[in-house]
């Protein structure tokens, strides 16, 4: 670890005695995975029900892959029964696992580094706030060498709606601390507007990043508690939650 990043965390006036909670999400924020997902995706709707889809038409950034599922249902004429669903994201599952390895995909700048440092303070733990099934979730981060940062998440599998996801990683970070958290020493870390009104919805800090499909400006629209271009800066990033310790 670089000493001067690591001084700037050791410098954040937290209180060991008060938990702070990074909440991260993945695609788009933690990890560019060349477009594997997608593919799987796609791969899925044409082996379980014989339909070469595309994800143009549809608004998936930042939604659960169960709520991608019906979309796709919806727009292709699927059934969405529970069946199908469970048959396509088994199916999602086995194509990911396959796709990953033949992805250029990579970590964003400063992640590696800021998950190492909070990992390494103790006034830290850090969780996963993020549509992904929780076996696709663990076979990215595993891919990507990050998954055993995580202690806890909150994941598709909890809920096809992405806003009810935040009170799902409220509690269980809570469990994980030992005691309760306040939402005000919460960061939800992501890189769309579904990702800040997650965030939004349990009265967490909002931290954008425009390291995926939208830029600082479409972000800034959505009035987060702060916007990044990217995680490259660790010390501003350490700063920002130093000058906004909840």
């Amino acid at each position: 670890m670089v000493a001067g990043l690591a001084q700037s965390l050791s410098d954040v006036s937290l209180g060991l005695s008060v938990m702070k909670v990074l909440l991260w999400d993945i695609d788009g924020t933690l990890i560019c995975s060349g477009q594997a997902g997608e593919r799987a995706i796609n791969y899925a709707m044409e082996e379980v029900f014989g339909i070469r889809s595309s994800l143009e038409h549809i608004d998936y950034r930042g939604r659960t892959d169960r709520f991608i599922g019906y979309q796709l249902f919806e727009y292709y004429g699927v059934e969405p029964t529970p069946e199908h669903l469970h048959c396509f994201i088994e199916s999602y599952l086995r194509h990911l696992e396959s796709e990953l390895p033949k992805s250029p995909g990579k970590t964003h700048r400063g992640v590696v580094d800021i998950l190492q440092q909070a990992h390494d303070h103790p006034g830290f733990i850090q969780g996963l706030l993020t549509g992904n099934m929780r076996r696709g979730a663990e076979l990215k981060l595993t891919f990507y060498k990050v998954w055993h940062f995580f202690s806890f998440g909150a994941f598709a599998d909890d809920s096809v709606l992405r806003n009810e996801l935040g009170p799902i990683a409220l509690e269980r970070a809570a469990e994980v601390a030992g005691h309760s958290i306040e939402p005000e020493k919460v960061y939800v870390i992501g890189d769309t507007p579904h990702d800040i009104e997650c965030g939004k919805v349990i009265g967490a800090q909002t931290v954008a990043v425009a390291t995926g499909a939208y830029d600082v400006k479409t972000l800034e629209r959505y009035s987060p508690s702060v916007v990044f271009p990217d995680l490259g800066d660790t010390k501003t990033f350490w700063s920002w939650i130093e000058n906004h310790n909840g």
